[in-house]
């Protein structure tokens, strides 16, 4: 396997013009691992575009709550559980990440108790495991870690950089 960085958007606030960059969002494909880092607007699209199987999702991290970095963080996981994901993915995000995906169940509970009768799909409320952080080490699996650095970015306090660093 190949180890790739593909830049999905990196354009910075929410407003999107013709022809123009989409909003930030990052595939780190590393040791066998689907990481997007960031969920604008597009992201989901955009992960399709760059050759990802949406099931293969693995991991999800989230530099802030602005909402150019998680606007689509909801649906980019419900439309990789409609391909087919069935196995955990972790989010990991500061401060308020739970309360944003349990909101975002909450909208979509029609949709997913439907197509968990109707196509028997597993339960996506039991396939996302969100794990808010602070400043420090955020993920390690003796393979990948994940260290999150606080970056100025006022009037937002938890804001973060992410250092990844992979065996080889």
């Amino acid at each position: 396997l190949t180890d790739r960085l593909v830049l999905l958007g990196s354009k910075g606030g929410p407003a999107i013009r013709p022809g123009g960059p989409s909003p930030t969002a990052s595939l780190l494909e590393t040791n066998g691992r689907q990481i997007v880092v960031d969920c604008g607007l597009g992201v989901t699209r955009r992960l399709v575009e760059a050759g990802m199987h949406l099931r293969d999702l693995d991991l999800v991290f989230v530099t802030h709550l602005h909402s150019d970095h998680v606007l689509e963080l909801g649906p980019l996981l419900h439309t990789a559980w409609t391909a087919g994901l069935a196995r955990k993915v972790r989010v990991f995000g500061p401060a308020g990440t739970g309360h944003l995906w349990d909101r975002f169940l909450q909208a979509m509970e029609f949709d997913i108790e439907t197509r968990i009768a109707d196509e028997g799909r597993p339960d996506l409320r039991d396939l996302v495991e969100v794990e808010e952080f602070a400043e420090g080490q955020v993920f390690a699996d003796g393979v990948l870690t994940a260290t999150a650095l606080r970056v100025l970015h006022p009037p937002v306090t938890d804001a973060f950089a992410f250092r990844f660093e992979a065996a080889g």
